[in-house]
C-alpha cells in the first residue's frame, strides 16, 4: 500500500448520509483513504491522523475512491474548495478534500499573476526606453554640437584669410598703381648724420664733471660740470 493518500479528507465525510468515523478512536475530521488491492471491490484503507490507527473499511471500496478521483477532473477549477460528491454502485460519499495543486491550477495561478505583473512589467520597459532614447537623443545633440562648433570655427579660419588675402591683394593694387603713375619715384627719405662721440674723458652731452675746491665756497671739494672744451667749441 502507498503510504500517500488517494484521498485526504478535510472535515466530516458521509457514506450514504451516515458520518465517517474513525474505528477506534471516532475522530471523523482528519481521515485519509488508501486504495488496497487491485480489484474495485476489496475494501480501501482508512488511517485516522488523530489517533494513528488504521483498518479496512466496511463501507468505502477501490470503486468508490476512483469514482471521487474521476469527479475531480470536474472539481479542479476550484482552486479554493474541492468538495465532492461520488457514486458508484448506488453508494453516495460526499465530503471535501484538501484542494491539490496539479498542472491546470498552476497555469490559472501564472496567469493570474501575469494579469497583476504585466502592466508594471510594461511600465518599467516603456520607462527604459523613454531613458535610453533620451541619452541617445543627448549623444547625438553632443555630436552635432560638436561638428557645428568645429564647422564655425573652420569658416572664422577661412573668413580670416580671405580677408587677409583682399587686404595684401589692395596693397598690392595701390603699390602697382603708384608706381605706374610715379615712375617708381618715392619720398626722400633724410639720413640724419651719425652723432660723434667725444674723445675727451669724462664728457657727457658736452659737460665735463670735475672734482675741485677752487670752486667751492666752504673751500670744501666738490664736483662742478664745466662745458667740454672740444665737443662744446665743434659743437658752436
Amino acid at each position: 500500500m502507498d503510504t500517500k493518500p488517494d484521498l485526504k479528507l478535510v472535515g466530516m465525510a458521509h457514506v450514504d448520509g451516515q458520518e465517517l468515523l474513525c474505528g477506534e478512536c471516532g475522530n471523523g475530521f482528519s481521515l485519509e483513504i488508501h486504495k488496497h488491492g487491485f480489484r474495485e471491490v476489496s475494501p480501501a484503507w482508512i488511517s485516522c491522523l488523530s489517533c494513528g490507527k488504521g483498518e479496512d473499511s466496511t463501507v468505502i471500496t477501490n470503486g468508490l475512491v476512483d469514482a471521487v478521483l474521476a469527479g475531480w477532473q470536474q472539481r479542479r477549477k476550484d482552486a479554493d474548495r474541492d468538495i465532492f460528491t461520488a457514486e458508484w454502485r448506488g453508494i453516495v460519499m460526499t465530503g471535501e478534500l484538501y484542494p491539490t495543486f496539479d498542472f491546470h491550477q498552476a497555469v490559472g495561478a501564472a496567469k493570474a499573476v501575469h494579469e497583476v505583473a504585466a502592466p508594471e512589467v510594461k511600465a518599467w520597459w516603456r520607462s527604459k526606453k523613454r531613458a535610453a532614447k533620451a541619452q541617445m537623443k543627448e549623444k547625438a545633440g553632443a555630436v552635432t554640437g560638436a561638428a557645428k562648433g568645429k564647422a564655425k570655427e573652420t569658416a572664422d579660419a577661412a573668413r580670416e584669410k580671405a580677408g587677409e588675402a583682399v587686404s595684401t591683394a589692395k596693397a598690392t593694387a595701390l603699390t602697382t598703381a603708384w608706381t605706374l603713375q610715379t615712375g617708381g619715384a618715392g619720398p626722400t627719405t633724410s639720413v640724419k648724420p651719425k652723432r660723434q662721440r667725444c674723445t675727451v674723458k669724462g664728457c657727457r652731452g658736452g659737460k665735463v664733471t670735475i672734482s675741485t675746491r677752487i670752486h667751492s665756497a666752504t673751500g670744501k671739494t666738490r664736483e662742478v660740470k664745466i662745458p667740454c672744451g672740444v665737443c662744446h667749441r665743434s659743437s658752436s
